[in-house]
């Protein structure tokens, strides 16, 4: 488990892999502690993904954070927060890819999921190459 840091389960956008402007500056410079998987149902939104509490698996990646106090970057990028709020933020159990179990940060969509597809595998990274290769 990692000590005094903040860790952030990132599934979508903010994935190193996946990430290009803003999220790629948000996340510049953070490290990144591996792959891990968190209880929920994973659902493509066209331009990013949203993730919700359900009994499946969402695969992503934890990032480590100084401080409490640098998730207002995030909480801005994610719309977390106010009335209309597209996120919520809530600190949920993360199994890492060796096994071991730690408490991170997640953000879960907020609004209602009507025309929503859900991601088979709980993987947004995976899905999105698998939807690039079908379409060539």
């Amino acid at each position: 488990m990692v000590h005094a840091s903040v860790l952030l389960f990132v599934y979508g956008t903010l994935r190193p892999t996946l990430a290009r402007g803003e999220p790629a500056r948000l996340i510049a410079g953070l490290p990144h502690r591996g792959t891990a998987t968190v209880r929920g149902l994973l659902y493509d939104l066209g331009r990013y993904p949203a993730m919700v509490p359900g009994a499946g698996t969402v695969r992503g990646d934890l990032l480590e954070i100084g401080s409490i106090e640098q998730l207002a970057a995030f909480d801005a990028y994610e719309e977390c927060g106010g009335l209309q709020s597209l996120y919520v933020r809530k600190r949920l159990p993360a199994v890492q890819a060796d096994g071991g179990g730690v408490m991170a940060w997640v953000y879960l969509y907020a609004r209602p999921l009507a025309a929503a597809r859900l991601i088979p595998g709980g993987d947004y990274a995976a899905d999105r190459q698998a939807r690039r290769q079908s379409a060539d």
